[in-house]
């Protein structure tokens, strides 16, 4: 079964594909632009992205895990940032602090190994070669995750309807930027890994007892985990696969087997630099439970997740009722909630600087499972298909413009943004 041949969305997943493409290079191009200019600005900026890439360099070039020469002088930290991270209390290694996990830097190794053999000897490990090869290969995760969304969802669905579902769904969320201009952040990686986690569970549920399946998913779930700690919610359907799927000792030997290096590297990070085997590296930012902020995660003018991706409202809507009526869909609803809560508890809840709302990345899965639902509940109804693609296509020129918007800073980074503000600096884009 297929959809419509007359569908306005579902007869040209290839133009969706294409678009999708397009900003991915661009959002590279526009990150790379000034480190060739007569600045010379890396394309590495950041607190976060500067602690997640510091491992490479530190390890690898240096052999220790003293940041202090990674995370100073290189230009990817205004001064007073700088200032900050060595006024920061040592460990009880007498080390500055990394409380960002190994996770993305190991997935980032490869391509910086790559880079380490063309750089010339003496290089630091911040050479635009070294940047380049690192923001290329997270590209290439980018496009296999998405690949990986497009399969998920043709279980269900018919391949065309999955392709454009899973498409619009991402140019009409945050993954915009942070699968194209921020990919030195962790949330391209672990939207990735749980594309990766999640077709790797459904293979298992559907009766592939390969030895292969057992040890990928152990080292894609451990290295999610590794990557960004609160993305383990994503774990729930594997969990369940696991309980239900797992009969022999060789296929859990394959699965421990496949989660040992992640789980060795982080745990050996932490005895090196906190001289204890198991840490909680964020100190005085935990969970508050008793003030959860769910509206605002979600609501919020402050990057509210639905607030800046209205389209992602109808796909989690439809995700809620087609997903309860399956066991897969229930797993990933608990992993849902799960992750709506916890954002909601963290502290800093918007997360600081961020593109709509950073911390829902894998969750624009569950908006294209609830999108695809739409498309393939109206393919009998031609008014109502092109009325759905009018709405879809008008997402995503909306969160193209808040793009654009975002990345000259004419709209605030990390302060709330209003509707009206939107507009506003749309309006006066022609002004400097």
């Amino acid at each position: 079964m297929d959809a419509n041949p007359a569908s306005p969305l579902s007869r040209r997943p290839l133009g969706l594909l294409a678009l999708c493409l397009a900003v991915a290079l661009g959002g590279c191009v526009w990150a790379a632009w000034d480190m060739f200019g007569p600045q010379r600005r890396p394309m590495l900026q950041g607190w976060d992205d500067s602690h997640y890439y510091a491992w490479l360099p530190s390890v690898l070039i240096d052999r220790d895990l003293d940041f202090a020469n990674q995370l100073i002088g290189h230009g990817t930290l205004p001064a007073s940032a700088e200032a900050e991270v060595l006024a920061q209390p040592r460990t009880a290694t007498g080390l500055l602090p990394n409380k960002y996990p190994p996770g993305w830097a190991f997935g980032s190794l490869p391509f910086f190994l790559v880079a380490h053999a063309l750089a010339p000897p003496d290089a630091s490990g911040y050479e635009p070669v070294y940047l380049m090869a690192v923001w290329l290969g997270q590209l290439l995760y980018a496009a296999g995750g998405l690949w990986l969304a497009v399969q998920i969802l043709a279980r269900f669905f018919p391949l065309r309807v999955a392709t454009v579902a899973t498409c619009a769904s991402w140019l009409a969320s945050p993954l915009l930027y942070y699968q194209s201009a921020r990919l030195s952040l962790s949330h391209s990686q672990v939207f990735a890994l749980a594309m990766l986690t999640l077709w790797l569970a459904l293979r298992l549920w559907d009766g592939d007892q390969r030895a292969r399946l057992w040890l990928l998913l152990g080292f894609a779930s451990a290295l999610l985990v590794v990557t960004r700690n609160v993305a383990v919610v994503y774990l729930a359907w594997p969990a369940w696969v696991l309980v239900r799927r797992l009969r022999t000792a060789s296929a859990a030997g394959w699965l421990l087997a496949g989660a040992a290096a992640p789980v060795l590297v982080q745990v050996l990070a932490w005895k090196l630099l906190y001289g204890s085997w198991l840490v909680y590296s964020y100190g005085g930012e935990k969970f508050d439970f008793a003030q959860l902020h769910l509206v605002d995660v979600l609501a919020s003018p402050r990057h509210g997740w639905f607030y800046w991706h209205p389209l992602l409202v109808g796909g989690v809507v439809a995700f809620a009722g087609w997903a309860w009526r399956r066991s897969e869909g229930r797993g990933w609803l608990l992993s849902l909630a799960l992750i709506v809560v916890l954002n909601a508890a963290w502290p800093t809840w918007w997360l600081g600087s961020s593109f709509g709302h950073r911390g829902f990345e894998v969750a624009t899965l569950f908006a294209a499972v609830g999108l695809a639902t739409i498309l393939q509940a109206c393919r009998d109804r031609l008014g109502l298909q092109r009325a759905v693609a009018s709405i879809i296509a008008i997402a995503i020129i909306w969160n193209l413009a808040l793009l654009a918007l975002f990345l000259t800073h004419r709209i605030p980074r990390e302060g709330p943004v209003t509707y009206v503000e939107m507009a506003r600096a749309l309006a006066s884009w022609p002004a400097p």
